[in-house]
């Protein structure tokens, strides 16, 4: 909105109420993140001017609550920018986190090698040795996704997650309620030939994974989905430019793969059927556990990067996806997994903190009509 210095102290006054007013009727919240911050860019210009606190000062007597209180806000943000230009003292500042943690210290180190068939084998029958040979019947294989750090030579196809895609000459951002949909990542199909379970995907070609702003921040109520592309040549593909600019991008991260073998969530209707004693439930529900951190350091006591290709969901919600997938939950696979992450100095959270899950049915996948993949989100 550089035109604002353009206008007039009535005009930027009306463009301001003109925002207010409008704002009730937005209910997708990333249209509505945009129209605060035009709001904002709008209050800063006025306020900036001999006059505008005063021109909002008489607001304060008007008639129209929202108004009313949009302008006490307003007054109350300029008072603190004020304060804010007079810095406090260093020690009084909030704390700055340190970088090497444990989650950013995953980032900076390959893939562990995850808990391999053999093993899980041996564990499950000691562990339930009545229940075993149903369980194993489960097993399928996936593909971690293990985020590294962003690496400015990366190729413009390589896997990553974050930052922003590449696509085909021609190609059109998708839109959701106005807004450009956030991009999560993209994985090259030639990254994943020899791994187990790759041989249902395709053995070259990218897939594009966006979501809307509402899907992916768990506003249920207003998510309109996602959006999956598959484009089978890169050799053409060029840095994609969104139709306005992203107020959200995720911190970019390369990918490494990390082979693995996946079982059931403990809280999944098929766990349910074979194991319907309590007891059972908990003993698998641990051993899940220990199979989905296996291999991470001593210091990290709960599974994490969770993002992978394949396998069965890990679920936060049991099996309630009503709000987003079409069909009934038993009609999908898996295709896609995403966790929050990091790259080694920043982190990426999703939602309140969840999954996020491309779904696909199974006969979506085998036709590889990946553009049909629905996406989901379950939180904490």
């Amino acid at each position: 909105m550089s035109e604002l210095t353009q206008r007039s102290d009535n005009e930027l006054l009306q463009a301001w109420l003109d925002h207010v007013r409008s704002r009730a009727a937005i209910e997708h919240i990333g249209a509505l993140n945009r129209h605060l911050q035009d709001q904002l860019q709008i209050e800063r210009e006025l306020v900036g001017r001999a006059g505008g606190l005063n021109r909002l000062r008489e607001l304060l007597t008007g008639d129209d609550p929202d108004v009313v209180l949009s302008a006490e806000q307003a007054l109350r943000r300029s008072e603190t920018a004020e304060g804010r230009a007079h810095p406090a003292p260093p020690d009084s500042a909030d704390a700055v986190l340190p970088e090497d943690r444990p989650m950013f210290r995953l980032a900076l180190s390959p893939p562990p090698p995850a808990m391999d068939v053999a093993e899980i084998v041996k564990r499950l029958i000691a562990a339930l040795p009545l229940e075993a040979a149903a369980l194993l019947r489960q097993l399928r294989p996936a593909i971690g996704l293990w985020p590294q750090a962003a690496r400015a030579d990366a190729p413009i196809d390589g896997s990553r997650l974050g930052g922003m895609p590449c696509a085909p000459p021609g190609w059109q951002w998708p839109i959701a309620a106005t807004e450009p949909m956030l991009f999560i990542g993209q994985i090259n199909c030639a990254d994943l030939r020899g791994l187990p379970g790759a041989e249902v995907l395709p053995s070259q070609g990218l897939l594009s994974c966006f979501g809307d702003h509402d899907t992916v921040m768990g506003c249920l109520l207003t998510g309109e989905g996602g959006a999956l592309y598959y484009w089978p040549e890169t050799d053409h593909l060029l840095p994609a430019e969104p139709p306005l600019e992203m107020l959200t991008v995720f911190p970019r991260a390369e990918l490494l793969f990390r082979p693995m073998w996946d079982l059931p969530d403990p809280d999944s209707s098929v766990i349910a059927a074979i194991l319907p004693d309590r007891s059972n439930q908990a003993t698998y529900k641990s051993f899940h556990r220990e199979m989905r951190r296996h291999g991470l350091p001593a210091e990290i006591d709960y599974p994490c990067n969770g993002s992978k290709l394949l396998g069965w969901p890990d679920l936060l919600q049991g099996e309630s996806f009503e709000f987003t997938l079409d069909q009934p939950y038993d009609q999908y696979r898996l295709l896609l997994q995403f966790d929050s992450y990091t790259n080694g100095s920043e982190a990426a959270g999703l939602g309140p903190g969840g999954f996020l899950y491309f779904f696909i049915t199974k006969h979506d996948l085998a036709d590889r009509r990946f553009a049909a993949a629905e996406l989901a989100i379950q939180f904490t």
